[in-house]
């Protein structure tokens, strides 16, 4: 399962600014919409363009590996 690590990365922007980071912060300096970050930062999306996944790296300075990382999923028994 590949999960996306937003709220991380928005808290540890937090703490590097010094500054409490919102969906409304990302929102104005993206461009994306309110539901995009909410399904990414809920694991709820199917699919990621590579202009979100750009957009996202460069307001958190990150790369995308660092945004998205893979685990494994309960299996099923």
């Amino acid at each position: 399962m590949i999960q996306c690590r937003l709220r991380e990365l928005m808290a540890a922007k937090s703490r590097r600014e010094r500054r409490k980071i919102t969906y409304d912060d990302v929102r104005f300096q993206t461009g994306m919409s309110k539901t995009t970050l909410t399904r990414l930062a809920n694991d709820r999306s199917e699919g990621v363009s590579f202009s979100v996944m750009d957009r996202l790296c460069t307001y958190l300075e990150c790369q995308p590996g660092d945004l998205f990382i893979q685990s494994e999923e309960p299996q099923n028994q």
